[in-house]
């Protein structure tokens, strides 16, 4: 697997973590480095970001939407309640 592929599938172990800080916190958004990559001179950092913000969002093409969208119940992350 490429270095990107094993900084990016970081991504499955930081997304719940985010929603739940996310949710109990009250944020409008959370996220986190997953780490940093090395081309030549230049560094570039991956990132994982949630967003609840509509402004924010990314303008994209969902190839598949049925898989690109999913309910979540707020309260499955709020270990408060």
């Amino acid at each position: 697997m490429s270095g990107a592929k094993e900084v990016a599938a970081l991504a499955v172990d930081n997304i719940e973590p985010l929603l739940t800080d996310m949710f109990e916190g009250d944020y409008a958004d959370n996220e986190v480095s997953l780490g940093e990559l090395q081309s030549g001179n230049e560094v570039i950092q991956v990132q994982l970001k949630i967003t609840r913000i509509p402004r924010d969002f990314v303008d994209t093409y969902y190839a598949d939407p049925e898989k690109s969208f999913k309910s979540i119940n707020e309260t499955d992350y709020l270990t408060h309640v």
